[in-house]
């Protein structure tokens, strides 16, 4: 929504009290940018209709769109009318791609109201914002966006947040829209337990309320460094709830507590019977959010540009005790950022409680004790492989011992609480037959890793 683009604003009216809402809210944005107006109508030709009844539809409808034109002009609005042909909500939306506007406004529900009765997903104007290609705002109230289109008041804005790419795009919509007037931002996610315990290799005992508190850390850690990447730290808040369920009812309810005028989500543009295999955060949304909602399309709102290049704060380097020397732990100290955190990893065999029917520890199993003592002999060498001059160029080291019979997931589970930009393994083996047939850390970490690897070959000096 840059404002040195002349990209049509496109309005679509079903003639209500809500579609002249939504015109007011797009006219106050067109101006603010400077952007051309274009208010539609699609006349409802369904298949039943015969062919000598659309003329009728179209000449039935031009005038009530005419009638409207006028006591819109009245109200000081300006703009083009179009009267569209096809069904409401894919003659908007493909009007749209036509056009190349670069924002649909609609007011809520109203539109097709006569159809009210009919098996269809959600009114008009939710599948106008759940299908247009481009970015589509359901207007609710009109006032909070002509008062912040004036610059009298920040728009509150509340984006249902996670890690994929639509959530993504929901937020670089958002950044366009703090360059037109500012914007208070509450990025909200709502994760599912039991994934995320299994993802950040956290387990305990967790009540249905909530995360286990190492999971609420990091997740909020996660979704803060996400927006900041886009938006910045200024005025935006993150917000983390556990759920059992449906993402959607929560997400309303935060946006509620929160008092937004608007709520933004990320569109997965699921067509025909996609959209009812898929279960759509969006649409419950859309549904039953009493405020605004805008709809925002993955490709409409990733830029096609340049790749950025990725600041290397945080590496996870895995250690294994038999390596000479550590060879992997320097190539992790020689890709960090100065000022940068390196975490030395290794990874122990767990201990194993007394056995009541047989008595003592498994014998392929350390005491507790032993366990202890392990854990502090790793720690201790983990802590002699930092550098020398690590910490003079501002590098922290910090050691982590974990129990696990599964090294590579455990490693991979310590990247995501760790929030690794890169993890360093070491591999024993050259690449090629052997390591497919036996397997090794290496191979598996590859394989698990939602995070870049970095593979250290051994020296063949």
């Amino acid at each position: 929504m840059s404002t040195t683009e002349t990209k049509p604003i496109l309005c679509g009216t079903d003639f209500s009290e809500n579609a002249d809402k939504a015109a007011a809210v797009a006219d106050a944005l067109a101006r603010r940018l400077g952007a051309p107006l274009i208010l539609a109508h699609s006349v409802d030709e369904r298949g039943e209709f015969p062919d000598h009844l659309r003329t009728r539809l179209m000449n039935d409808d031009r005038p009530r769109l005419a009638e409207q034109a006028e006591r819109l002009r009245g109200l000081g609005l300006t703009f083009e009318e179009k009267l569209l042909r096809g069904v409401p909500d894919d003659g908007v939306a493909k009007y749209a791609a036509h056009a190349g506007a670069r924002l649909v406004v609609v007011g809520a529900s109203g539109m097709g109201s006569a159809w009210a009765g009919r098996l269809v997903l959600g009114n008009i104007a939710e599948r106008i914002a759940e299908s247009s290609p481009v970015p589509t705002l359901v207007v609710r109230a009109a006032a909070p966006f002509e008062a912040w289109a004036r610059g009298e008041r920040p728009l509150k804005v509340f984006v249902g947040a996670d890690f994929t790419a639509s959530s993504e795009a929901a937020l670089r919509w958002i950044a366009e829209l703090r360059q037109i007037e500012p914007c208070e931002v509450v990025a909200a996610y709502v994760d599912w337990p039991p994934e995320e315990a299994a993802r950040l290799g956290v387990f305990g005992a967790a009540g249905p309320g909530g995360n286990l508190p190492g999971m609420q850390s990091v997740l909020e850690r996660d979704l803060r460094e996400k927006v900041a990447r886009v938006l910045g730290g200024e005025n935006v808040e993150v917000r983390v709830l556990a759920n059992w369920g449906r993402a959607d009812a929560p997400l309303v309810e935060m946006a509620m507590e929160a008092q937004a005028d608007l709520v933004v989500v990320g569109t997965h543009q699921w067509h025909g019977l996609s959209r009812l295999r898929h279960g759509s955060v969006s649409r419950g949304i859309l549904h039953h959010a009493p405020m605004s909602v805008a709809c925002v399309p993955t490709p409409a709102a990733v830029p096609m540009a340049g790749p950025r290049i990725r600041e290397c704060q945080r590496v996870l380097v895995a250690v294994d005790h038999n390596e000479p020397h550590g060879f992997a732990a320097p190539y992790g100290y020689s890709i960090v950022n100065p000022g940068g955190t390196v975490r030395l990893l290794h990874n122990i065999v767990p201990f194993r409680l007394l056995n009541p029917m047989i008595g003592g520890y498994h014998q392929d199993s350390p005491s507790k004790t032993e366990h202890a003592q392990l854990v502090a002999e790793s720690e201790a060498k983990l802590r002699a492989l930092a550098p020398h001059e690590a910490e003079a160029r501002g590098i922290v080291t910090e050691v982590e011992v974990t129990a696990s019979r599964e090294t590579a997931e455990a490693i991979c589970a310590a990247a995501e609480r760790f929030g690794a930009d890169i993890i360093c393994v070491g591999s024993h083996t050259r690449p090629g037959f052997t390591a497919k047939v036996l397997g090794s850390v290496a191979l598996g970490v590859l394989q698990q890793s939602r995070r870049p690897v970095l593979v250290v070959w051994p020296s063949v000096e």
